[in-house]
């Protein structure tokens, strides 16, 4: 029997290394996309990075986490339950018997959460639905930002974030579609108005261990009003000002509060107090001794823990360099948000050889 520490190590080594929900043949067609999956690589580089794709329930009765489905974060939680969210209701379209509807979003510069809500008419069975992705899915605003695209309508200037899709069972005709978004490199616009537009629903089944889709084609457009407070959102910046390593340059870290998370950048860190040589990937040993950083957490002032946004689809990472014993281009959000946040804040960081790191931060504006 494992004891609770040992199942603790290996559950924050399964967010780091990103073990997703994906099916084998659906991790083997979303290496295609232009955002990498996750990689580990050969001898002395160790890279994590997000992944992008869709993930599906596969019993979608007992999967759903909140609101938005079990892939979005407990920062998300945090969000909807302080209020932090439009119910929209916009009218059904109606395409080969499929009626949809976009019912609730959420939206501030780390997160993009969208429900929708489908109605199926006599002679459609509902299991065969259970996982369902729009894929040719566009959301633009009143400017022509691209707030989101799926992967199979990715362009230059486009999303290019991490994003998952959740079906979920309501009754024997109808059923949710949960997007969520995360991990886009830049914020995401603050909208006052989006257009939501697709002509695909795909569903995926397998028989006989053969996966087999069925698209149903339509027009499904919706306008959407974006409430004030989503586009009138404020952030909060925060700077260093103490830190118990050396090899970390503070005017280098960016470090903002929203209402959903709290993201950390640190383009490099030089440190003595990771062992490089586990990172191997022939070094003998557990796998979690091949994470250089295997736990970080953030605290507030009055004394509340924080962990890091655990989605399969991934909101963190960092590389290691061939050769190099430093970690470079680190990026991690955790579920703090702006109803908890502090003047100061701690980020508290674990290494492979079982030292710690610690950050302070205050608050800039």
């Amino acid at each position: 029997m494992k004891d609770k520490q040992t199942e603790k190590i290996l559950e924050n080594v399964k967010q780091k290394i990103a073990i997703s929900n994906f099916e084998k043949e659906e991790r083997l067609d979303m290496k295609s996309t232009r955002k990498s999956m996750f990689k580990i690589g050969i001898a002395a580089c160790c890279v994590i990075v997000s992944m992008t794709g869709i993930v599906f329930a596969k019993d979608i009765g007992n999967f759903v986490k909140n609101l938005f489905g079990k892939n979005t974060s407990d920062g998300v939680d945090i969000a909807v339950n302080e209020g932090y969210v439009a119910n929209v209701n916009t009218e059904y379209q109606n395409a080969e018997g499929i009626e949809i509807s976009v019912e609730s979003l959420i939206m501030d510069d780390f997160n993009f959460a969208m429900n929708f809500d489908v109605k199926l008419s006599e002679g459609y069975n509902i299991d065969e639905f259970e996982k369902t992705q729009f894929t040719d899915l566009v959301i633009t605003d009143e400017n022509g930002n691209v707030v989101f695209n799926t992967k199979d309508n990715m362009t230059e200037g486009g999303y290019m974030g991490a994003y998952s899709m959740l079906a979920t069972k309501k009754t024997d005709n109808e059923f949710t579609v949960s997007l969520s978004a995360t991990g886009n490199t830049e914020a995401f616009p603050k909208s006052k108005h989006l257009i939501v537009k697709f002509t695909k629903l795909t569903t995926s089944q397998y028989v006989n261990e053969q996966r087999q889709d069925t698209v149903y084609e339509g027009d499904w457009t919706f306008e959407v009003d974006v409430p004030e407070e989503f586009y009138n959102r404020e952030s909060v910046i925060y700077k260093v000002k103490n830190c118990s390593e050396e090899g970390i340059d503070i005017n280098q870290v960016t470090a903002v509060v929203s209402n959903t998370a709290f993201k950390l950048s640190i383009p490099e860190i030089s440190t003595d107090k990771v062992d490089y040589a586990l990172l191997k990937a022939d070094t003998v040993g557990s796998i979690y001794d091949r994470i250089a950083l295997q736990k970080e957490y953030v605290e507030t002032e009055a004394g509340k823990r924080f962990e890091i946004s655990a989605r399969s689809d991934g909101d963190g990472g960092y590389s290691v360099p061939e050769g190099e014993n430093k970690i470079v281009n680190y990026h991690q959000t955790f579920n703090l948000t702006q109803y908890d946040a502090t003047d100061e804040i701690t980020v508290h960081m674990f290494t492979n050889k079982g030292e710690e790191i610690t950050i302070v931060l205050e608050k800039s504006n």
